[in-house]
Order: structure tokens, then C-alpha cells, then sequence
């Protein structure tokens, strides 16, 4: 086990970790972030829509706060955190190959993971020509023509939302029949459906071609879709009986009900982006910085807001 006792131990090394590492390093508090490198958004390579680092590498924006970082009192550890549990005063993080650290409090950032549906071939094209977010891809393929799958995850109003970067736009379902509340939005958007099922997804010279169950198949210049998503939450277990961060965190400054466990990212109240990702990591430093300045001057702060209930 490591002695040094780090005021605060941050798992995910995001833009929500790295900026909360920012902030916290900043307070002068001693800080570990401990980094698996399986970042969500690692298939698209580049981060869109954060001034200064529109169309920046991923493995670049990493780097570079990585560089700026080291200025402060933060380590890094590139591994990946087996479990984390509440120990009195302190929270024990147990890595798999670093070993087991201490710390006064947690900030969890390690996000979620996407679900890919079972299509064969989509994971193949998974940031390239397949994409979900149009504000981080729809640009670079502006005025092309879009397929969108509403399989397992219905999807018509990210149809209704792509209108806006392309006038060509397809409704695709595994479904034979849309709820009439569906079918009437994909209708006012003016996006036309097509019921006869997706079996493959193929790499295609204009983008990707779509193989439908009967056999034929047409080429798209990028193909949009909703996920399901996995919160990443594993190494929190039995300490976190609940199923996600999002249902017990108390505030939007990223405290939970779990004391000393403090929320950023993906896993939290906030827009799944990256400018929003930063923010929320941000946020939740400044509340563990002054929760620890209550917790060793008693009184000279005035208490946090009560808890607001998960939305």
C-alpha cells in the first residue's frame, strides 16, 4: 500500500479528471489520478466543440494537460482501479497492477461505456462513417446523406436534429410498425422510413452501405444512431448499491450520498460532452476542496446547499 495519504484519489483521466486534477492541483491538495486509457470516445480520435482544442487529438488533449498538470502536486498512474470502498476517514482504491492508495475523497470520472448494437460490421465503422453525437461528427460529413438506425434504441428525434447539417435523411428500423408519436415526428421532419431491416453494415467509397434484410442495399455518406450506455461503475461495488452515480448524486457540484465519493462526467447530472465533462470535473474539485477545508477548520465555511433529489 502506498503511505502518502493524497487528499484526493480522481479515476478517469477525461476532461472531467483532468480539470478537476487542474483545480485540485491548483488548491495545492495533493492528487493521484489513475487513468485505464479506455477512453469512450477513443474510436473517433479527435474532440470537437472545446475552444482552443476543436479538432484536437484525443491522445494530444491528453498529453498536453498531462504536460501542464505537472506543475502541481499530481501523479499519474496509468492502470486501471479494481475497487474503491469507504474506510472511516479515508477511501481505499485498490489498482490492478499499482497497487492500493489512500485518500481523503474520491472523485469518480471514469464515464460510461457505449453498447454497440449487434449489427454486423457496425463496430468495424464505429467512429469513422457510424456516429451519435451530431454536434461532435455531423459537420464533417455536412450535406451528405445520412442513414439513421432506430434499432433497440428508438432515434427519431436524433433524425429531426440532423436536418439541420443535411436535407437527405433516412429513417431505418428493424421495427415493421412505429409508435404513431415516432412516425408523426419523423413526418414532420420530413425524414422518409425504411421498415425492411438492417442485417450488415459495409465500408463504402461515399461512406458506408447499409445491407438490408432483403438482400438489397444502399450506400449512405454516414449512418447516426443512439446507444444504450453502461455506467462504468464496477470498481464501486458493494460500496454503491445503487445503479449508477447519477441516482445518488445530491448536487451539481457532483457530492453524492456516498460520503467522501464525488461524481464528474459522464456518470453525473451533466450533458455527455466534453466542454460540459471539463466543467462538471471542475465543479465537483471546488466542492472537495471546500468540504476538506470544513472538515480541518470547522465553522469557517458555511454548510453545502441540502441535497436536491437525482432528476
Amino acid at each position: 500500500m502506498d503511505a502518502q495519504l493524497y487528499d484526493t484519489v480522481i479515476v478517469g483521466g477525461g476532461p472531467a479528471g483532468l480539470n478537476g486534477a487542474l483545480y485540485l492541483g491548483r488548491s495545492r491538495r495533493r492528487v493521484l489520478l489513475i487513468d485505464s486509457g479506455d477512453a469512450r470516445n477513443m474510436a473517433a480520435g479527435v474532440m470537437h466543440n472545446v475552444l482552443t482544442n476543436d479538432g484536437a487529438t484525443i491522445a494530444d488533449f491528453r498529453a498536453r494537460s498531462r504536460a501542464q498538470l505537472t506543475a502541481y502536486d499530481v501523479t499519474f498512474r496509468d492502470d486501471e482501479v479494481v475497487s474503491a470502498e469507504s474506510d472511516g476517514d479515508h477511501v481505499v482504491v485498490t489498482t490492478k497492477e499499482s497497487g492500493t492508495f489512500r485518500a481523503r475523497t474520491l472523485l469518480y470520472a471514469a464515464g460510461v461505456r457505449s453498447v454497440l448494437p449487434p449489427v454486423p460490421g457496425l463496430a468495424d465503422l464505429w467512429g469513422s462513417s457510424v456516429f451519435e453525437c451530431p454536434y461532435c461528427h455531423a459537420w464533417e460529413v455536412r450535406e451528405r446523406s445520412y442513414a439513421v438506425y432506430g434499432g433497440t434504441v428508438p432515434s427519431e428525434c436524433l433524425a429531426s436534429t440532423l436536418t439541420v447539417w443535411s436535407d437527405d435523411i433516412t429513417y431505418l428500423t428493424d421495427r415493421r410498425e412505429l409508435p404513431q408519436d415516432e412516425r408523426d415526428r419523423l413526418t414532420a421532419a420530413g425524414v422518409p422510413v425504411r421498415t425492411e431491416g438492417v442485417s450488415e453494415l459495409k465500408p463504402h467509397p461515399e461512406g458506408v452501405e447499409v445491407v438490408f434484410e432483403d438482400g438489397r442495399s444502399t450506400a449512405y455518406g454516414a449512418l447516426f444512431l443512439h446507444l444504450d450506455i453502461e455506467p462504468r461503475v464496477d470498481p464501486l461495488r458493494p460500496w454503491l448499491q445503487a445503479p449508477d452515480l447519477e441516482s445518488v448524486q445530491t448536487d451539481d457540484r457532483g457530492r453524492t450520498s456516498l460520503p467522501r465519493l464525488y461524481v464528474a462526467g459522464d456518470l453525473g447530472r451533466n450533458m455527455q460532452q466534453a466542454a460540459m465533462a471539463a466543467a462538471s470535473g471542475g465543479l465537483a474539485a471546488m466542492a472537495i476542496n471546500a468540504d476538506l477545508i470544513r472538515e480541518d477548520r470547522p465553522g469557517s465555511l458555511p454548510e453545502p446547499p441540502p441535497p436536491t433529489p437525482a432528476r
